[in-house]
């Protein structure tokens, strides 16, 4: 990766591989073992981090500052993103992605700076609600890493919504409001993924592991006053997926012979990174073909990685990918960047999700026309929702979505909304004290700077008039000591004219 050009990636081809060019078959097979192969790449960025000694070396840091902000416009913007990490065992895809305490990785810094934006959107009247999901796929078996009961993690099923696309069911969320509620959820979540030892890594990553961050953003106005809140009037959804994927691997590069499970688990992984590549090069191809009649199928249900990704591949999503490759395996990086140079064609039509709120009157006669109060109705309603949700689990198609059509549901959902709106109307109102007080006090400095010049004016303008005093004085003292003199001079004139000793 050259300094002079930061997109381009240079690959030595050694003389006895098999991916050595046969084009030349004139010369001999002493030269070609002599004869070196280069192959050129060229990407949106070329990052190297091998050698910290060289001028073109970059830490996390330095990289997210290249790619975080754009990722961070879109996200606010109403777009789904997704950024996920490829490459072979021990490249690097966990320390890029999440880092360490000493040098934090992308995912860490991205949600920094999430959540301090979602600060400086409070004095805009937007409010930002922050849920974070944490699962790994393990086996081809979607794991909640964020559940309590560590032993045996809750398994989920992953089903399709008709409008947005595949999701996971029964998931936990948690709730995000500070940078220490994410560090509390990525540790707990770390320490539940699945990781062994190899002979390529310490602790390589068994599993892929998947970071949804959904946010929504409603925004308020207000007819007169910008100190007050106002009415809701537009509402954004946007989720942005973190993916660290496991790295691809080789029975006899990681030498786990005999271990069944780390065999099973490397072959699984190794299963779905190719299903992803095939989906990879289908979209990449009708990507390029002009005529929809040609395009080919993708096959995402043949893992559940892609699957869960549909979306993000070729749907609805601004979508980043981070190939890491390292010198250990040539092959390995050979196909990465292969790899890379067709993901590169796919392209994805990204909207965003924006959505206008009615602003019309609450109808509190229907509301008060319920036979039973609101709280016995809404226990009733529960009781049967969840006789409901038991059935539906036995007894519905994977892809049938429940419905949403009763009364005391609007209710639940008009309470959460307005309990929503009180929450971040306290906040706001707090901004808008914090700030007054910071203009008070910012008028306080200035008056008692005010006030230390006019004593210092005052003071200055009294020893001024005393000096002027002190002047004048002197004036008339060195006057009158004139006068004096001139008085002496003529006494000793009128004197020595009537000196005795000259009248004789």
């Amino acid at each position: 990766m050259p300094a002079e050009d930061p997109k381009s990636t240079i690959l030595t081809v050694p003389p006895n591989s098999l991916y050595h060019s046969q084009r030349n078959k004139a010369i001999s097979s002493a030269q070609k073992k002599t004869s070196e192969e280069q192959k050129y790449y060229s990407f949106d960025e070329s990052v190297w981090s091998f050698d910290s000694n060289q001028s073109n070396y970059t830490d996390n840091r330095k990289f997210y500052n290249k790619t975080g902000p754009d990722i961070i416009e879109h996200f606010f913007q109403g777009f789904n993103v997704c950024l996920l990490a490829y490459g072979q065992t021990s490249s690097g895809k966990t320390y890029t992605m999440m880092g360490d305490r000493e040098e934090p990785g992308i995912i860490p810094l991205t949600i920094r700076d999430i959540l301090n934006q979602k600060q400086r959107l409070v004095n805009e009247k937007i409010n930002c609600q922050l849920k974070l999901l944490y699962i790994e796929i393990y086996n081809e078996q979607v794991k909640d890493l964020l559940t309590n009961n560590q032993p045996d993690l809750k398994k989920c099923r992953v089903r399709e919504h008709p409008t947005l696309g595949p999701y996971v069911e029964n998931v936990t969320e948690c709730n995000i409001d500070l940078y220490a509620d994410f560090v509390n959820c990525l540790n707990k979540g770390n320490s539940n993924r699945a990781t062994a030892s190899t002979s390529m890594n310490d602790n390589s990553s068994r599993s892929h592991a998947i970071i949804t961050v959904n946010l929504k953003q409603t925004k308020f106005v207000s007819q007169n006053d910008n100190n007050t809140l106002g009415e809701a009037e537009e509402e954004m959804v946007s989720n942005i997926k973190l993916v660290d994927l496991a790295g691809s691997e080789r029975l006899s590069k990681t030498k786990v012979f005999g271990q069944q499970d780390r065999v099973k688990e490397g072959t699984l992984i190794n299963k779905s990174l190719t299903v992803l590549g095939r989906c990879f090069n289908l979209l990449a191809t009708n990507s390029n073909s002009s005529s929809c009649q040609n395009a080919s199928v993708i096959p995402y249900r043949d893992s559940t990685l892609t699957y869960i990704l549909k979306e993000n591949l070729a749907g609805n999503s601004k979508s980043f990918m981070i190939f890491c490759i390292s010198p250990i395996d040539f092959e390995e990086t050979y196909q990465t960047l292969n790899y890379a140079n067709q993901v590169k064609k796919i392209k994805t039509a990204a909207k965003a999700n924006k959505t206008k709120l009615s602003l019309a009157p609450i109808d509190w006669e229907e509301l008060r026309a319920m036979d039973q109060s609101a709280i016995q109705s809404l226990k009733d309603e529960i009781n049967d929702l969840t006789n409901k949700l038991n059935n539906f689990e036995l007894n519905s198609s994977p892809t049938s979505v429940p419905t949403e059509d009763n009364k005391s549901l609007k209710l639940i959902s008009y309470l959460d909304n307005e309990t929503s709106k009180l929450k971040f109307e306290n906040t706001f109102l707090k901004q808008k004290l914090l700030e007054r007080d910071r203009q008070l006090h910012e008028l306080q400095s200035h008056v008692d700077y005010m006030d230390q010049e006019l004593f210092g004016f005052i003071k200055r303008a009294t020893q001024d008039k005393l000096s002027l005093q002190t002047a004048s004085r002197l004036a008339e003292i060195s006057n009158f000591s004139s006068l004096l003199e001139q008085h002496q001079r003529d006494l000793e004139l009128q004197l020595e004219d009537y000196d005795p000793a000259k009248a004789f």
